[in-house]
């Protein structure tokens, strides 16, 4: 009886010998179904950041400004940039939303999208002074500026909350629709992503 035990005891020490031994190798996502789901820690990743956009997305299409474009037949609008109020290190991941963002206003076919990549020297300016913090008025001069009725504008925010075995950061992204003309705000919203390490 406890030949075979230890038999499979051996056996189980080896198996986790070798896969101790195993180097670690490069795959595709398309290689390993799932590798983009677990969380790798408490730091946004571009999953996070994607269904926050969708829960601001879904909340948008349901809203009444929606009619509004609707009436106005395709106003112009532009993102301007989302701002990192995080530690994290994710402009670049920011900068990929702005594009999954205008491509989805684009598709909606509700507004007609101006992209500021093509407006270097305004987005130098607006990217110095939005750092300063929501100013309606502002948003409007840019956006006169830029010729668009409508801007987006957004952040990024977190908070991080630790005890003795746990570690909590509760991201959000809020969003802003503001009327160049009025500096009216038109739509806001705010979808939160909850990020732990436990132990």
């Amino acid at each position: 009886m406890m030949g075979r035990y230890g038999n499979w005891i051996g056996l189980f020490v080896g198996l986790v010998a070798l896969s101790a031994c195993a180097k670690p190798r490069a795959v595709r996502g398309a290689e390993e179904p799932g590798i983009d789901n677990p969380a790798f820690g408490t730091s946004l990743d571009r999953r996070d950041l994607q269904k926050m956009l969708n829960e601001n997305l879904s909340v948008l299409w349901r809203s009444p400004v929606i009619q509004r474009w609707q009436a106005e037949n395709r106003p112009t609008l532009s993102i301007l940039a989302i701002r990192n109020e995080t530690s994290e290190h994710i402009d670049s991941a920011l900068q990929s939303l702005i594009s999954d963002f205008e491509t989805q206003l684009i598709n909606s076919g509700h507004v007609r999208v101006i992209s500021l990549e093509n407006q270097p020297r305004l987005m130098e300016e607006i990217r110095k002074q939005h750092a300063g913090g929501f100013d309606p008025a502002q948003v409007a001069r840019w956006g006169r500026q830029l010729g668009v009725r409508y801007v987006i504008t957004g952040k990024v925010f977190g908070i991080d909350e630790r005890a003795a075995n746990a570690r909590r950061v509760q991201y959000a992204l809020f969003m802003q629709i503001l009327d160049v003309e009025t500096s009216e705000v038109l739509f806001q919203n705010k979808a939160i992503e909850t990020k732990a390490i436990v132990r």
